[in-house]
């Protein structure tokens, strides 16, 4: 077996994918691995992360393209959600807030969106988002809030309460209960749609993968 590839040579794959591929992310990847990526970058780019958000973006071009304000990514990581929103032409979004507890991510996010960021379209907030004021009383109330970390949750029905009524929502859970950081899983689409209670569900749908299963909604509270 040979040696693991050096870092430059990595940047200088991704920069020859991107020109082959012509993908404005893959170039902003490329970028990124070039001023130093965290080691966890590998896990938010790893297929089953990528499948998850094609299939959220795939499922809001159908069924809300054009959200009426800024979309709140909750729980955002390193930005590779809002990243694809903004890049694909069949979606219409004003802004990305990319929100995080751990300021870590603040500084990757920017750099991976950075032509975003230049043009005012995506900006990062360091909180935690279950004290996140999303009334509207601070800045404008989102047009839509993501949140595909509902498992990490302690009480989903209670985070779900303190949103405003009629926000629309794009939620996500999975089943996979031997990781110890999950509080909430649930077992079935159902089971999920029962412990969100939407007032108005557009889109609900299952992901089987290899080790669990993951769930969305979208609708409103």
């Amino acid at each position: 077996m040979t040696n693991a590839l050096p870092p430059d040579a990595l940047y200088d794959i991704l920069r020859g994918a991107a020109a082959l591929s012509g993908d404005p992310i893959v170039a902003d990847l490329a970028r990124l691995v070039g001023k130093g990526a965290p080691a966890d970058l590998s896990i938010a780019f790893n297929h089953k992360q990528i499948a998850s958000k094609r299939w959220l973006v795939d499922a809001l071009a159908q069924v809300l393209p054009r959200p009426e304000g800024a979309v709140f990514v909750l729980g955002a990581w390193h930005g590779v959600l809002g990243a694809m929103l903004l890049a694909d032409g069949r979606l219409a979004i004003p802004e990305i807030v990319s929100v995080d507890v751990d300021p870590a991510c603040a500084a990757v996010a920017e750099t991976l969106n950075h032509r975003h960021v230049a043009a005012g379209r995506f900006r990062t907030l360091t909180a935690d988002m279950r004290g996140l004021d999303l009334s509207g009383a601070r800045e404008p109330r989102p047009g839509l809030v993501i949140n595909t970390s509902c498992e990490h949750l302690e009480d989903v029905p209670g985070w779900l309460a303190g949103l405003p009524p009629g926000l629309p929502l794009v939620l996500q859970s999975n089943d996979y209960v031997r990781e110890p950081d999950h509080r909430s899983c649930v077992p079935s689409l159902a089971a999920f749609a029962a412990q969100a209670g939407l007032s108005e569900t557009w889109f609900s749908g299952a992901l089987p993968t290899k080790n669990y299963t993951r769930f969305m909604l979208i609708g409103q509270r």
